[in-house]
């Protein structure tokens, strides 16, 4: 029998429903989901599906990420709501492509994981798979693993086993109003100005999961939480020069908006800053300084002064977007600069420049769940 599978959270507990009511059917499971966006989280999700289909022992197949054809075939229902007629379409497009894989593989049977999900409608997708399957000649299987307190079951198994649980369906379209009605930013669909893989991103978050497969890997045992945080966004950032011509600049995380402010006079000085005695005597020896801005709280910081507190070798402002700069360093200059929680907005330049620039950026804050791994003693 072939599964049509759209994420491991509902997948895990259908499949082990299916080897007990079909003990002796061999199972192919499927992942054909183009309408999960973006990219980097259908792989995340792919990612982990393929861990739950180990660890029941099932093959699974992976279906193409055709997004422009599954946009085409939504084309003119991106406004309907959750469970409305873009569901349906995409319903269709997912089980006329794994009915498509079952006649390929030799199977007469197929069914679907969306079955188990307390988000779908069930007696549509009874409908939609029964006539998919007759136009194939296949057998839709319908079952239902929902009832007597099957979906707590579920949510108990998806935390008992560790799985990535999404907190959205799948498609932009669907994304955006949910994000909408929180009175969120769906950041699943922004990147940062700067920081190619910042707090909260899908990037991080395939880091993490994929973290949490190594200490599988190696035997050890960890925890999978979830914690707040206060995640930050640069939206966009303009820095000019008396010219109008643009200066390289490198915004930090936690920088909170600026609008457009001509700032006349930086005030370049050396200040008190605690650093250890090594480092201390060297400052003070150094020729070193720091920008204030004389028109708000700008802060400006010359990248020989990163490259002096953290003994780098960024030779160029493009040279922070590489894996030597991360999150844990701009919270420490943050820290070291400005001190803890600010939020003022720390710029570093490649040279620092006394004033007569154009400052203009923006920025988001939101609060989100974020899974962590811990590791025990």
């Amino acid at each position: 029998m072939l599964v049509h599978i759209c994420c491991s959270v509902d997948s895990h507990y259908f499949l082990s429903e299916l080897q007990k009511l079909y003990p002796q059917e061999k199972f192919v499971g499927f992942f054909y989901n183009p309408n999960i966006h973006p990219k980097s989280e259908h792989d995340l999700r792919l990612a982990d599906v393929q861990r739950s289909c180990d660890l029941l022992g099932i093959e699974l197949l992976q279906g193409e990420y055709d997004v422009e054809e599954w946009l085409e075939q939504v084309r003119g229902l991106e406004e309907e709501p959750e469970k409305g007629e873009r569901c349906v379409k995409c319903f269709d497009v997912r089980l006329m492509r794994s009915a498509l894989e079952s006649q390929k593989i030799g199977q007469k049977q197929f069914t679907t994981t969306l079955l188990s999900s307390p988000m779908k409608e069930q007696q549509r997708l009874f409908h939609e798979g029964d006539h998919i399957a007759g136009l194939y000649g296949l057998e839709f299987i319908k079952v239902n693993v929902r009832a007597n307190g099957g979906v707590q079951k579920q949510n108990e198994l998806a935390k008992k086993d560790h799985l990535y649980r999404q907190n959205y369906c799948g498609c932009k379209f669907a994304l955006e109003k949910q994000r909408s009605k929180q009175g969120k930013t769906s950041l699943e669909m922004l990147s940062d100005l700067f920081d190619k893989k910042p707090l909260g991103s899908i990037e991080e978050r395939q880091e993490v999961f994929a973290t949490r497969n190594f200490l599988e890997k190696e035997q050890r045992p960890y925890l999978l939480m979830q914690r707040k945080y206060q995640i930050h966004r640069v939206l966009s950032s303009i820095l000019l020069d008396s010219q109008n011509h643009p200066i390289p600049h490198y915004v930090l995380a936690d920088s909170a908006s600026k609008k457009s402010t001509k700032i006349p006079q930086i005030h370049l000085i050396k200040p008190r800053l605690r650093l250890d005695e090594e480092k201390q005597s060297l400052y003070v020896q150094g020729d070193f300084a720091i920008g204030f801005s004389s028109k708000d709280d700008t802060v400006f910081v010359s990248l020989d002064f990163v490259n002096f507190i953290f003994d780098a070798h960024f030779f160029k402002i493009a040279d922070l977007t590489s894996d030597a700069w991360n999150l844990e360093r701009e919270m420490e200059l943050r820290v070291l600069l400005c001190g803890h929680q600010s939020i003022n907005a720390i710029v570093i330049v490649e040279n620092l420049f006394s004033g007569g620039v154009v400052f203009e950026m923006q920025s988001l804050f939101q609060e989100e769940n974020l899974f962590r791994i811990i590791e025990p003693l």
